[in-house]
């Protein structure tokens, strides 16, 4: 959430992780603040605070701190963002909305569509970013990745009582009522009010549940309808063992030996330059 944050802060923290941890440091962008106005103002207090519209702003002095490539009449040239290093994180877009896939096509960035939050909108948001792209120096085309909610378990009924906590935690927050994660079995007792009833029923459409190969064959499903070059999945459960075993089956079902991205998009706009 950049407006929360100096670029120059986010550059240094982030510098300090891709040196710490070589080629496995992604740097995700959001511009929605992600909480209530009053928390906002108190995760930025003061007259230095950063509002939305300067977004675009913040983008471009993120990117010179971390490129250390400000032009010889910025103000800020001569501050580099410590460590310096070759290393550097992958820059993201992240957005649930049509403005945050703008962002993105603008800087030329990889993209990451909260389809957990705004599943409706997946076609439009991804659609528009292919068109509205602009190769620049660190991508030479259109990367897209769908945020999911996803969760695997031994049968698809497990997975579907696994999945409760979530749904009626996603459902108070939805609802203004900032109740407490409960487990599963909670959730049975829960007495649900009809507008309740209602959000819950849409919130369980969200996500994709199931056992692994249930899982593996809705994800293909959604990537081949949308061309997605890959997926976060966002697995949330009372349980932390739960979640564990969610990614396994979801990597026994991919057969994944070695669940790291072969083909970052740093390294695929690098393969297509001469």
């Amino acid at each position: 959430m950049l407006p929360h944050y100096s670029p120059l802060k986010v550059a240094e923290c982030f510098q300090m992780l891709a040196t710490l941890y070589p080629g496995r440091i992604d740097l995700g962008l959001g511009r929605a603040p992600g909480t209530d106005p009053r928390t906002s103002a108190a995760l930025q207090p003061g007259p230095k605070a950063y509002p939305i519209d300067v977004f675009p702003q913040q983008i471009d002095l993120l990117r010179h701190f971390l490129a250390d490539d400000f032009a010889d009449d910025h103000p800020y040239r001569g501050i580099h963002a410590m460590p310096r290093s070759p290393e550097h994180p992958e820059m993201w877009m992240l957005g649930s909305s049509l403005q945050g896939a703008l962002f993105a096509a603008e800087f030329g960035l990889p993209f990451c569509h909260a389809h957990f939050i705004n599943p409706g909108e997946t076609a439009r948001v991804i659609d528009l970013y292919r068109e509205k792209f602009r190769p620049s120096a660190t991508l030479a085309e259109p990367y897209a990745t769908l945020g999911v909610a996803v969760l695997a378990a031994d049968t698809d009924a497990a997975a579907h009582h696994i999945g409760k906590s979530r749904n009626l935690w996603v459902t108070q927050l939805l609802t203004g009522n900032r109740g407490r994660f409960v487990s599963p079995e909670a959730v049975d007792d829960y007495r649900f009010s009809a507008q309740e009833s209602s959000i819950y029923a849409s919130v369980e459409q969200r996500g994709i549940s199931g056992t692994g190969e249930t899982c593996k064959i809705q994800l293909g499903e959604l990537g081949q309808a949308h061309g997605i070059d890959e997926f976060i999945l966002l697995t949330i459960t009372y349980d932390p063992a739960d979640r564990v075993r969610s990614y396994e089956l979801i990597a026994q079902a991919f057969d994944l030996a070695n669940p790291v991205t072969q083909n970052p998009p740093n390294a695929k706009a690098k393969a297509d330059k001469p």
